[in-house]
């Protein structure tokens, strides 16, 4: 029941104060700005006779009831002193709620570190695009999987070669894929994200996986693979007569006839979709401070035609908290609130992380722009966004070589039930367990949503609450209150004994 909590990204939580306190999504300014805006949004989108689809539709009004009280909730009672709280609902959407993209975030994280990949050395291979690709995976996510392919194997067969062997020796490597969808601006940039293993694994005659690792890629092996990769992913889309071959520069054959493809192409680019400045660039702030002429030429990147491919973080086999830490940046949620602010003259102002190389520090949204931007990061029904190549995939002969298996003797509703945290565990069975959504927010967060704020016992769910007659009298008559102090101190002056 407890995985039907939300609001992650931002519970509260005082100085040495690891207990659960709701989130009220209400009260941020994402949620302001929606609720405000979301109607004239919609009528502007009308009268430019651009009809967003359905699942877009559907991402906004599931983020107004995400965290709600008035739509859903459980309520959670302590054993000891019969304190209780109410714990609402989530929207469980991927577009662009903060609390449920954490969630997210946490899980998969925790899956890959605990279940996924194996205790060897692993580096980040991060590939961008040039714009019209961007505008092309959005529109088809079909045509990414297929390019996606291509790219692995190119990535695999350098890994391979690298490595001393061939392909006819059965050598293989492990790469999970995440694709992300958007910038650090909220522009829609679709990108690739691969976790690969620094290495290619073989099985010898005894059926034990032997692990061969590899030097990081210099310069010139980076290039020579980005050409390839550019080279092959080219004559694909030439073969599917998405890309119409020029001698001087070869173009994407895109027509606008889709209703998301102006927003989409107005967020890659920077621009105004919507409104009297539609086409416009987007309003920014910048800092001669951190404007940058130079332009430093790394080893561990290589660029061309709009391509760039990366590959500085790599994490050693006794780094999983730094592994950890990768995992949950390449699935973290596109929106930070804390860089979200609403200036007194009602433009919307988010802060970058990094400032861009011409001092940009700050970007400028209108509300319907912001809006606009926001449908545009909503990805496709259906479409994964983590994928498991090589070694990781579902269906390889070596997975369950590599991939440690939780044992059959542990059943999920004891280990549910268990106190004990990720540290805590003492045998393989605990730690290759799943763990509990509460077991997840003590581990990444340090919250723990079963532990009584009052007396320290443990909080259990009662039940689900759904009916809209109910809800109102519980929110209205019967609203949580704490025990007597009287029996608080009683409670507190046992648990010293």
């Amino acid at each position: 029941m407890l995985e039907n909590t939300s609001q992650l990204s931002s519970l509260q939580k005082s100085p040495g104060d690891s207990t659960y306190k709701r989130h009220k999504p209400e009260e941020t300014d994402l949620y302001k700005i929606i609720e405000q805006n979301l109607p004239i949004f919609q009528s502007h989108l009308s009268n430019a006779d651009i009809s967003l689809p359905a699942f877009v539709h559907n991402e906004f009004r599931s983020y107004l009831r995400c965290g709600m009280l008035k739509h859903g909730f459980l309520r959670v009672k302590c054993d000891g002193c019969r304190f209780e709280h109410l714990v609402a609902f989530s929207c469980k959407l991927r577009g662009f709620c903060p609390s449920c993209g954490a969630r997210r975030m946490v899980e998969t994280s925790a899956h890959l570190i605990d279940h996924v990949i194996p205790v060897v050395p692993v580096r980040q291979w991060v590939l961008s695009f040039p714009w019209p690709l961007r505008l092309l995976f959005a529109r088809q996510p079909n045509t990414l999987s297929r390019c996606l392919a291509i790219i692995i194997r190119a990535i695999e067969t350098d890994l391979i070669n690298r490595a001393g062997l061939t392909r006819a020796s059965g050598a293989q490597t492990g790469i999970v894929t995440l694709v992300q969808r958007f910038g650090s601006a909220l522009n829609l940039n679709i990108h690739l994200h691969m976790i690969a293993l620094d290495g290619v694994y073989t099985v010898g005659k005894s059926g034990k996986a032997k692990f061969h690792s590899v030097k990081a890629p210099n310069q010139t092996e980076l290039r020579t693979l980005l050409n390839r990769v550019i080279q092959r992913v080219v004559r694909r889309l030439e073969k599917e007569g998405l890309l119409i071959p020029d001698p001087e520069q070869p173009w994407l054959d895109l027509d606008f006839h889709e209703p998301m493809d102006t927003v989409s192409a107005a967020s890659i680019r920077y621009r105004i979709a919507i409104g009297p400045h539609s086409g416009s660039r987007t309003l920014t702030l910048q800092d001669p401070l951190f404007i940058r002429t130079d332009k430093p030429v790394k080893a561990s990147t290589a660029n061309r035609d709009g391509f760039s491919l990366n590959t500085a973080v790599s994490c050693q086999p006794y780094q999983r908290d730094r592994l950890e830490r990768l995992c949950r940046y390449v699935t973290r949620p596109a929106i930070c609130l804390e860089r979200l602010t609403v200036r007194t003259d009602g433009k919307i102002q988010y802060e970058l992380k990094n400032p861009f190389r011409n001092g940009t520090t700050h970007i400028l949204f209108s509300p319907l722009d912001f809006l606009s931007k926001l449908a545009a990061l909503v990805p496709l029904p259906r479409h994964n966004l983590v994928r498991y190549h090589g070694v990781f995939a579902p269906n390889s002969r070596m997975r369950k070589h590599i991939i440690p298996k939780r044992s059959r003797r542990v059943k999920r509703k004891e280990v549910i039930k268990t106190d004990k945290t990720f540290e805590d565990a003492t045998s393989q069975d605990e730690l290759m367990a799943p763990l509990s959504w509460a077991q997840r927010l003590k581990r990444v967060f340090n919250i723990d949503i079963t532990l009584c704020p009052i007396c320290g016992g443990t909080m259990r769910v009662i039940t689900d609450i759904t009916d809209p007659d109910i809800i109102q009298k519980i929110l209205d008559h019967l609203e949580p209150q704490p025990p007597p102090r009287k029996r608080v101190a009683a409670i507190q002056s046992q648990n010293r004994l």
